[in-house]
């Protein structure tokens, strides 16, 4: 093998300066192009024209801390709203791994554990809506419908009340048809809509003294677990879920409940 005749610029030269950046142990830093180089992409939209957005980005980038920032993809959206920009820079930071605190990953239960609690009790029934004044249907239907893999295929019951449902009347139909859980969508966050949606379903569960009687689920795009439970919730679902994930907590939940439950009382469609 023959050495490479630049000092400065060769393959041993540039193992040496990231050598911090690799191995599992290393710091955590961006990268594209060599390890650990640092070179982020920042997208941002300017409500500006092309020419004036692209000045406004880089200096954007720069107050941002990117050095030798670039624009490297530009789109005017319409020229009554603005221009989306792309930004590619170098970000000079890095974390260490032992300082991160990881999410717990909840692990999902297998698709015959779930069908035969759900046969065991009797059935499982759940009321599904896109709530306030939200036409989103896409997410809810993949939660529940059985040709997503949702709710349907393990043998719950479900009643979708559509979309731009007010949180009263998805009340009204879970206490009328004596469901297990309700399933609110809430995509429109503008305001801060979906938490406002959240907090209207478990307040007025708790004036109606049906709070106990339900579980109470909240979906959507920018909904995580944390928040729907700061909401009053019993659980969230944001991007990403599947109707397993669903039917998992519905099983887990329900488990916990019946712990303390007389095993003389019938489940549901075993008896009075």
């Amino acid at each position: 093998m023959i050495d490479e005749l630049d000092v400065e610029d060769n393959a041993a030269a540039r193992l040496e300066l990231s050598r911090p950046w690799r191995g599992d142990r290393g710091q955590i830093r961006p990268e594209v192009q060599w390890a650990g180089d640092g070179v982020v992409l920042v997208t941002v939209f300017l409500p500006v024209s092309e020419l004036a957005a692209e000045a406004a980005a880089l200096a954007i980038a720069r107050q941002m801390g990117l050095s030798d920032p670039q624009v490297v993809h530009k789109s005017v959206a319409h020229p009554a709203e603005g221009t989306l920009c792309e930004v590619k820079g170098r970000l000079e930071v890095s974390v260490d791994p032992s300082s991160l605190v990881l999410p717990q990953r909840v692990e999902e239960l297998g698709e015959e554990e779930v069908r035969s609690f759900v046969a065991g009790r009797g059935g499982l029934r759940v009321v599904a809506a896109t709530v306030g004044e939200d036409e989103h249907s896409v997410g809810m239907r993949e939660i529940i419908d059985i040709k997503h893999g949702g709710l349907e295929r393990f043998g719950v019951e479900c009643h979708y009340l559509g979309t731009s449902v007010p949180v009263n009347k998805v009340l009204d139909a879970a206490v009328e048809l004596d469901v297990d859980a309700v399933l609110i969508s809430t995509i429109i966050t503008h305001a801060g809509v979906h938490r406002l949606n959240m907090r209207r379903l478990a307040d007025l569960a708790r004036e109606r003294g049906v709070r106990d009687r339900f579980l109470l689920i909240g979906g959507g795009t920018q909904v995580t677990d944390e928040e729907a439970k700061d909401c009053g919730l019993d659980a969230g679902f944001g991007r990403g879920a599947r109707g397993i994930d669903v039917a998992s907590f519905l099983v887990r939940r329900m488990r916990q409940r019946e712990v303390g439950r007389d095993p003389r009382s019938p489940a549901r469609g075993q008896g009075p």
